[in-house]
C-alpha cells in the first residue's frame, strides 16, 4: 500500500514537471546577471594535487572549446590536505531540504508538502531564507524560480552521495523526475543509510572543473557573448554553488555560499 501511494505521488509530480519545470528554470537567466563577476586575483603557490587537478580540468575545457584561465598562479580550489568535506548526514539533510523546496516551487499541494515535512523532518533542515519561503502562502515568482533552480544543486548532492554515477557535461538541465524518484522510492531511513559520500578527490575534481566552467561563463557574460561550449550558465552556477558548499569554501552557511571566479 505504501509503495502504491508513492507511485501515485510520483505520477502527480510527473504531471507537474511536465508542465512547469522548464518554464520556471528559464527565468533564472536574467537573474544571473546580478551575481558578482569575480574576486581579486590571487597569487597561489599550488600544491601537486592542485596542479594535477587543474591540468585535468583544462584538458576537458579544451576538448569542449572552452577558454582557459591564463594566470598560472590563480584560480584553484583548495588542496586535499586543507579541505574538510561536509559530513554525510549534513549532505543528506541538505538534499532533502532542496527536494522539498523544489516540490513547493512546482506547486505541490500543501497536504503532500506537510506529509513530506513530517516523514523526512524537513523543517529542522531548512535555512532561515528557506523557512521564509516554505511558510509563504503566496511566494513571489522570483522565490519560486530560485527554489526551482535548486534542483540542479540537489542533483550534485545526489551524485556526491553515490546515487548518480556521473555529473554529465552541464549544457542541459537534470532530469528532475528521476532525482525525485531516488529519494521517494527509498524513503527517509534507507535514503540516509544507503548514502555513501564520495571521496575528497572525486568531489574536488568536480569543484575544480566547475570553477573553470563558471569562469568561462562569467568571462563570456562580461564580454556580452554567449556561454562557450554550449554551457548552460544557470546549471553551471547551481553546480558551482553546491560543490563550494560541499568543500566548505570559506566555511560559509548555505544561504551565504559564493561562487567566486
Amino acid at each position: 500500500m505504501k509503495y502504491l501511494k508513492i507511485l501515485m505521488l510520483m505520477g502527480f509530480l510527473s504531471s507537474l514537471f511536465g508542465c512547469s519545470q522548464k518554464n520556471k528554470k528559464a527565468e533564472k537567466e536574467s537573474d544571473i546577471t546580478t551575481l558578482p563577476i569575480t574576486k581579486p586575483v590571487e597569487n597561489i603557490t599550488a600544491t601537486i594535487d592542485q596542479k594535477e587537478r587543474r591540468i585535468k580540468s583544462e584538458k576537458i575545457c579544451k576538448s569542449k572549446g572552452i577558454p582557459i584561465y591564463k594566470n598560472p598562479n590563480s584560480l584553484f580550489v583548495e588542496s586535499e590536505k586543507n579541505v574538510v568535506l561536509r559530513t554525510k548526514d549534513q549532505v543528506v539533510d541538505r538534499a532533502l531540504a532542496l527536494l522539498y523546496l523544489g516540490l513547493k516551487s512546482e506547486g505541490l499541494e500543501k497536504i503532500h508538502l506537510d506529509k513530506m515535512d513530517k516523514d523526512f523532518e524537513i523543517s529542522s533542515k531548512l535555512t532561515p531564507t528557506e523557512k521564509e519561503y516554505a511558510s509563504a502562502i503566496h511566494p513571489t515568482e522570483q522565490q519560486n524560480t530560485n527554489a526551482n533552480w535548486r534542483y540542479e544543486s540537489l542533483h550534485v548532492l545526489l551524485w556526491s552521495l553515490g546515487y548518480i554515477d556521473t555529473l554529465v557535461y552541464p549544457n542541459q538541465m537534470c532530469n528532475v523526475s528521476d532525482d525525485v524518484k531516488i529519494v521517494y522510492q527509498l524513503g527517509p531511513k534507507k535514503f540516509r543509510e544507503q548514502s555513501k559520500l564520495r571521496s575528497k578527490k572525486e568531489i574536488l575534481d568536480q569543484a575544480d572543473l566547475i570553477l573553470r566552467f563558471d569562469w568561462a561563463c562569467v568571462n563570456a557574460r562580461v564580454k556580452q557573448e554567449e556561454a562557450p561550449g554550449g554551457l548552460n550558465t544557470s546549471v553551471v552556477y547551481e553546480r558551482h554553488y553546491a560543490l563550494n558548499w560541499l568543500i566548505k569554501f570559506m566555511n560559509l552557511h548555505w544561504d551565504n555560499v559564493t561562487t567566486d571566479t
